[in-house]
Parts: C-alpha cells; structure tokens; sequence
C-alpha cells in the first residue's frame, strides 16, 4: 500500500510540475506579442467560459487564437508556439491517468513507477528546452526593451505584492492537490478515506454463523458494472438469499441498485416502486416489496450493493443487515 500510495501522490506532483516545466512556451508566446504573464492575466480577467468541459476547452482555444491573432505582428509564431504548449502539457494529463491506474491496480506499482521516471525525465527535458529555444530564437529590440520597461513596472508593487501572490498561488495549488488526492485515495480504498462499508468477508463470517451456505454461491447480477466490482459474497439458506457486492468505489453503486431494483419489481411502475423505498444517511437507499410470495431487498451504501430475497418474511433479513451495521436502531 505505501508504494502505491507514493505513485499516486509522484503522479500527481508531476501534473503539476509539467503545467510549470511547459510553462514557459506559452510565456513566450506572450513576449511575442509584448505582453507580460500579469498584462495578459488583467486582459482577460473579465472573460467567462462554459460549464460544460468540452464547449469551455474548445472555446478557450479559440479565444486564445483570436487573442494572438490580433496582438501580434507575426501571429503564426505565437499561435505555434500555443499549439506547441497544448501538446506539451500531454504528460501531465499522462501523470493523471497513471495515478489512476496506481488506484485502481494494487499490483501495478512498478508500471505506475516505470511510467513516472518516463515522465519526469520528459518535463526536465521540457524545461532544459527553454534554454535552447531562447538561444535560437531571441526577441528583437524593441520587443526586448517594451517587456523590459513593463517589468520594471510590475515590480514597483514591492515584496508585499509578491509574497502575497505567493501566498494565493500556494494555497490554489495545495487544494487542488488535496482534491485529487482524496479523489484517487477513495478509488484506491485506503481505509479512513474510502466511504465506510463492511468487507465481504464480515459478511461472509455473519451469514456462515446464521446458518447460511457460502461455499460455491454464485452471485446473481455480477454482471452490473463488473470492470468496478471487486469481491462478492453470497448465501443461501432454504429459500432465503443473501448477495453483497463491493466495487472499487462508490460512484456507480446507485445504478447498480437501481438496475437490481428494476429487474426483481419489473411489474411494478416507477412510481409504485418509489413507494417501497427508503432513503438511508448518507442519500443511500434501500428497496422492499413482496412479488408473488416473496419479499426482496436491494440497498446500496458506500461502495456496496446488498440484494436478498426470502420468503414470507424479511425478518432474518434484516437481523443480517443489523449485524453488520446496515441497518441501526431507532
């Protein structure tokens, strides 16, 4: 666990130090149109984009073109160099899949450590870049002297003014870590982060001391969301049965209950199926109704699916489910 949780925690870093290695290309794109990283931040302050991820990403991209387009002399070697940033800024989205797979894979700790190495090497390589490109491509005079003199300018704002955009730039990159952290430490399971939920194996102690037959039990809807599921227990005991599912986390555990839901109540229109449910803490919820002598439940908490079914009666039922803390009393 702890080599997997140093990969996560190096991918996500890399994210970070790539958007600040590549960095640089798009400042030089900048210093072609005479503009300061500070000038071309108070520009474009007032400019808001879409919610929607992909209508913001595609407008930004023309906004930024246009914006080149008619700040620059010359605006096909800024818009180049844009394009060369866009590109360049891959790895970091690289690191953040390689963090996830970290998560999802307990055993894929040399591949997520192998790939890491990959991509620190390419963001040094990146940042050695810049030394070459400034080399090969210096700025003319005029341009040199303007971003000079604007500079200069910027400055006269003093320590205070630094330090406190020091101070902004830290906290916005400490929480945007931490939220990425919590995000793939809930994927990995790590315990105190995971949403809380018993393990199969609890539940298979307490049904084997009910009485119930666990060896050999196939379980009836693996098949929902099986790429998330990750262990499954079941037990049968006369006509009574017992499944619960884990899956890597909580996100789809809802459309599982609802596709179980579905399926046992499939006579029962949507709004008679409502009245048969019950919204657990946590906006879990649970469902319960008798269909041709027998009674079904489906409930969902954390990162686990329960389904069971027995008949006359959900009594025995539900003793399991208080047992392994399912349920609570009043």
């Amino acid at each position: 666990m702890i080599f997997r949780l140093f990969n996560i925690i190096f991918s996500i870093i890399l994210l970070q130090v790539n958007i600040c290695c590549a960095f640089w290309i798009f400042r030089e794109a900048l210093n072609l149109c005479g503009i300061t990283v500070r000038e071309f931040l108070g520009l474009t302050a007032h400019k808001a984009f879409p919610g929607n991820r992909r209508r913001g990403l595609a407008k930004r991209q023309r906004f930024l073109v246009r914006f080149f387009q008619e700040n620059s002399a010359d605006p096909s070697q800024p818009v180049r160099l844009l394009r060369t940033f866009g590109i360049c800024t891959l790895p970091g989205l690289a690191a953040l899949a390689l963090a996830l797979y970290a998560a999802r894979n307990a055993d894929g700790g040399t591949v997520a450590f192998i790939g890491n190495l990959a991509l620190l090497l390419v963001n040094i390589a990146l940042a050695y870049a810049r030394g070459i490109y400034k080399k090969r491509h210096p700025l003319d005079e005029k341009t040199a002297e303007m971003l000079l003199a604007k500079r200069g300018e910027e400055r006269k704002g003093g320590r205070k003014t630094r330090r406190r955009n020091w101070v902004v730039y830290t906290l916005a990159g400490a929480f945007f870590f931490a939220v990425l952290l919590g995000f793939h430490l809930t994927v990995a399971g790590v315990p105190g982060v995971q949403p809380k939920g018993i393990g199969h194996q609890d539940v298979n102690t307490v049904l084997n001391e009910r009485g119930f037959e666990t060896a050999n039990t196939p379980t009836t809807f693996w098949f929902y969301d099986e790429n998330k599921l990750e262990n499954v227990c079941a037990g049968v005991k006369g006509g009574a049965r017992f499944e619960f599912y884990e899956y890597m986390d909580g996100e789809s555990t809802d459309l599982v209950y609802n596709s179980i839901m579905t399926g046992v109540a499939q006579d029962m229109e949507p709004d008679e199926r409502a009245q048969h449910e019950t919204v657990l803490p946590g906006g879990n919820k649970m469902f319960a109704a008798a269909a041709g002598g027998v009674y079904h439940l489906v409930l969902y908490q954390g990162n686990t699916v329960v389904y069971a079914c027995s008949p006359g009666t959900l009594t025995e039922i539900n003793d399991i489910l208080f047992a392994i803390g399912y349920l609570k009393e009043k």
